[in-house]
């Protein structure tokens, strides 16, 4: 399996809240610590919170691209083993992913 880095645009097994089921849905990169782990912001492809989230076009992307818009939420941070990565769709331009890691700083600093 290819490496990975800050801002790219993959699509993993994403498990659902009983563990037991999954759904393939597309994160973005936030780090790549030592190890098996990544640590992924969730993506949707229907607004659900705009206060939490940011839009991703296909003019965002410096390489590759997804089939439609989707949204960034920022209150979706986890951690994933790379068993789970299904695939990389393409990678965010560097204007992008700053945007989303000072978004997401913003949302933390927050109550």
């Amino acid at each position: 399996m290819e490496g990975f880095v800050k801002g790219d645009i993959i699509v993993i097994e994403y498990p659902y809240s009983d563990f037991k089921t999954y759904k393939r849905r597309p994160v973005v990169v936030l780090k790549v610590p030592k190890g098996e782990d990544i640590i992924v912001l969730q993506m949707t492809a229907e607004s659900q919170e705009k206060s939490v989230e940011i839009l991703i076009t296909y003019k965002d992307f410096s390489k590759g691209r997804l089939k439609r818009e989707g949204f960034i939420r920022l209150d979706k941070v986890f951690t994933i083993d790379k068993s789970l990565v299904k695939y990389k769709v393409g990678s965010l331009k560097q204007e992008m992913f700053n945007n989303i890691v000072e978004s997401l700083c913003n949302y933390l600093k927050t109550d």
